[in-house]
């Protein structure tokens, strides 16, 4: 157990008399927690009545506790002293890096004084080669003028600006080009807008009077379906009255006609009363005649005698 904990001292490159005060410190939990190790191991508990073993299990699991409690302790104390020992270490070295740092950096100033000034130089330089290229380059950064001769950034720059006056004619032309064109479509809107108007009127113009066309042609339809309906009508009540006035007519030509039947019956009868009165034909000596008709003719007999066959 001792040795483990050196060789674990050791691997860590401890100061010795710090790695001495770790094993000294530490010693004593190896050894109390290897005795009590070896004694758990033999306890093997496999029936209920092994009390006595349950009870050792128990005191021997308590001492293992109380160690490791102490070792943790002593842990937490060791650990503490260390950090103060960090920060007493760190103080003291601020305390002297605080001291000497400004005067390094004094020394070093006067020491590079040539090289600092250069350095200003050409950060002002710098700065307003920025500013003057700036004016024709959006980002600058993609050129390192800092470090460019007084001939290469004069070219640079006149470059630039030839480029940037180009990009801005490019641009003051397309937007010219784009005020002419936004002014050229509002014009063939506008004029398209008009000549839509003057369709517009021109088509309710012809729709009215195409209106008032079917307007006319429709009073006229109207009127000529009046004029055959009042024509159909007269026609029917002429027919009517045609027909009513023929069937008067008719009627009195019927009338006639049997007045006129009537009347050559009646004739014919007073003609045929007066022929059989005229040859003796009476109710009283009608049994002394004998009538025949024959075709159209009536043919009148008289019974002068009769001879019985018998």
């Amino acid at each position: 157990m001792e040795t483990q904990l050196t060789t674990i001292v050791k691997e860590n490159r401890l100061e010795p008399t710090k790695a001495q005060v770790i094993v000294n410190s530490f010693s004593k939990f190896f050894s109390e927690a290897g005795e009590l190790e070896a004694k758990a191991k033999i306890i093997s508990i496999t029936d209920i009545s092994q009390v006595k073993q349950m009870k050792e299990a128990r005191e021997i699991r308590l001492k293992l506790k109380n160690i490791r409690v102490e070792a943790e302790n002593t842990r937490k104390e060791l650990k503490e002293q260390s950090l103060r020992e960090g920060k007493a270490i760190d103080g003291v070295a601020n305390v002297i890096k605080a001291l000497i740092v400004p005067i390094e950096e004094h020394l070093e100033k006067q020491e590079k004084y040539v090289e600092l000034q250069e350095e200003a130089r050409k950060e002002k330089l710098n700065v307003e080669r920025i500013a003057k290229l700036s004016q024709f380059i959006p980002d600058t950064s993609i050129y390192n003028v800092k470090e460019m001769s007084d001939e290469a950034f004069a070219k640079l720059l006149e470059t630039s600006e030839i480029a940037h006056k180009s990009i801005l004619e490019a641009e003051k032309k397309a937007e010219e080009e784009r005020i002419a064109k936004e002014k050229a479509e509002k014009e063939e809107q506008e004029r398209i807008r008009k000549e839509n108007e003057v369709l517009k009127k021109e088509a309710e113009a012809r729709e009215r009077a195409l209106a008032k066309e079917r307007a006319e042609q429709e009073k006229k339809l109207e009127a000529e379906r009046a004029k055959v309906r009042a024509e159909a009508e007269a026609r029917e009540k002429a027919e009517l009255e045609l027909r009513a006035k023929r069937e008067v007519e008719e009627k009195a030509r019927q009338e006639e006609l049997q007045r006129a039947e009537e009347d050559k019956k009646r004739l014919k009868d007073e003609s045929y009363k007066n022929f059989l009165k005229e040859n003796g034909y009476s109710s009283k000596t009608q049994h002394e005649y004998y009538i025949e008709k024959v075709g159209s003719e009536i043919r009148l007999y008289k019974i002068v005698a009769t001879f019985n066959t018998n």
